[in-house]
């Protein structure tokens, strides 16, 4: 876990999110089942994120040595997700909220602030938001669920943000008091975009993703396009699968015109698990910064 961890910082990842070795559904619903209160909600003595502590240890000898603070970003699967997942589509808000409080507690449990490391983005992962139908339910519980995950967590050292893949849905996290910023899959899907003047009047930001990460989509195109296989099974030729330079760059210009100060964090896309070799993912999160900082330099 900690060798994922180093990766992204010798990558030069700004604010590292916890590499999440383990499964992003079990991780919660075990836990929460193995000690529940009442039903979908955890004894708040019993919710962590194991991860994050492993860190803490290795944040403190790092900031010994250099004298450099950490930052990082807990991210958790959100409650809506993990009530489909655990009950399927339909929707009872009385089960949802207890969700909802069990995140709660997961997160004030996990957020580690000191000297050496700073919680600085905490998010909740709601990747089927906006995909998927849910039915005996409406916008403005779907809010207060949402608030209830996040409810105490802000502070004037964090960022509170929802982690979802498209925008079809961005109309619930935009009226949630709790929730900062939304994110968007932009470099896999052009058209994932959302009205700068929508967010000025929310008071709301947003996280660009400027790097495809989507492995399988990107190896299906190189095949409907009649390339071999073979060659992508090697490392240079998993190489050649990660965006170019030039393609990170036109998505990062492309999203600071459309947001300006709304654009509150720049990345890759969802998802490093499938790039199975560890020093290619290390590779696209290096060239993702490289874009980043050469953008910056350009804009200071």
């Amino acid at each position: 876990m900690l060798d994922s961890f180093k990766y992204k910082l010798s990558a030069g990842v700004e604010i590292i999110n916890y590499p999440q070795h383990m499964d992003m559904y079990k991780q919660f619903l075990k836990p929460i089942a193995d000690y529940e209160k009442e039903p979908n909600l955890i004894d708040p003595e019993k919710a962590f994120v194991p991860e994050m502590f492993v860190i803490e240890h290795f944040a403190k000898e790092f900031y010994e040595k250099s004298g450099q603070t950490l930052h990082v970003k807990l991210c958790v699967t959100g409650p809506i997700e993990l009530y489909v997942r655990k009950h399927q589509f339909t929707i009872y808000y009385d089960l949802a909220l207890n969700m909802a409080k069990s995140i709660n507690s997961f997160l004030k449990n996990s957020m580690l602030n000191s000297k050496y490391l700073n919680t600085a983005v905490i998010s909740i992962d709601e990747p089927s938001l906006g995909y998927m139908d849910i039915m005996n339910i409406n916008n403005a519980d779907l809010i207060k669920i949402f608030d209830a995950s996040l409810d105490g967590i802000k502070r004037k050292n964090n960022t509170t943000q929802i982690h979802i893949h498209t925008l079809n849905r961005a109309d619930i996290p935009l009226n949630s008091k709790n929730i900062d910023v939304l994110t968007c899959e932009y470099a896999a899907d052009n058209s994932n975009k959302i009205a700068k003047k929508t967010l000025d009047s929310y008071d709301k930001f947003i996280r660009v993703g400027i790097t495809r990460t989507n492995i399988d989509n990107i190896i299906a195109e190189i095949l409907d396009r009649g390339d071999s296989w073979e060659h992508l099974q090697i490392y240079d030729g998993m190489m050649d699968l990660i965006d170019s330079k030039e393609t990170i760059k036109k998505n990062l210009l492309t999203a600071l015109e459309m947001y300006g100060e709304r654009l509150k964090f720049v990345g890759p896309d969802c998802g490093l698990g499938g790039w199975l070799h560890p020093q290619i993912a290390y590779e696209l999160l290096h060239r993702t910064q490289k874009v980043i900082s050469e953008v910056r330099k350009i804009s200071h």
